[in-house]
């Protein structure tokens, strides 16, 4: 299979196009045809400096989006053919390439009507922001909340979650523009207080 590899720690520019052996699905894993893959700061990051888990050639891509294609043992809630997302493990192969192996337990059914383009740029901030919001803020209606970086992955997923579970979001942006998401109604996705 065709995969966008780093062959030791590097800059992003340094991912060459590579030929590497499909992956397997071990017991309670699933492979998935991966239909698109996030970027995320993570992602380069942590290619700079490597890991020493992992062996080299190494895939990056800790989002992905595509379509179960193979089931290792004792999975039983998916199927071959089931669409799906899900954030992956940095201390295993990611999603740059065209096919990849996750956890079958870490991973999420792709909704009807989202496309896999818009799944993939889900996990990371917006599981982000969900963790912060409702495990740790343990955030209600009617309160208010203020949400740097109003505008940014995990910052633009906080706000549409308060808006969402019925807070009064003030968030800060550099620069209100043309066209974003920022309604200024209760009604709308967006904070109603943005604050450039």
């Amino acid at each position: 299979m065709k995969a966008l590899v780093l062959d030791k720690p590097g800059t992003p520019d340094s991912l060459l196009m590579a030929e590497m052996p499909l992956p397997q699905p071990k017991a309670g894993e699933i492979r998935v045809k991966v239909h698109a893959v996030g970027l995320n700061p993570v992602d380069y990051k942590v290619a700079a400096s490597g890991s020493s888990r992992w062996s080299y050639p190494f895939i990056l891509g800790l989002d992905v989006a595509g379509v179960v294609d193979a089931v290792g043992a004792d999975v039983t809630d998916w199927q071959v053919g089931d669409r799906v997302y899900y954030h992956g493990n940095l201390s295993k192969p990611g999603g740059y390439a065209e096919y990849t192996n996750a956890t079958a337990i870490a991973v999420a059914p792709l909704p009807e009507g989202v496309s896999f383009t818009e799944a993939a740029a889900i996990p990371c901030a917006g599981l982000t922001a969900y963790q912060a919001l409702h495990r740790r803020l343990h955030i209600q209606s009617e309160q208010t909340i203020l949400i740097h970086g109003g505008a940014g992955g995990v910052g633009g997923f906080g706000v549409q979650l308060s808006v969402l579970a019925g807070l009064e979001v003030i968030t800060t942006i550099r620069g209100l523009v043309r066209g974003c998401w920022f309604p200024h109604s209760s009604t709308g996705w967006g904070g109603k207080h943005p604050l450039t």
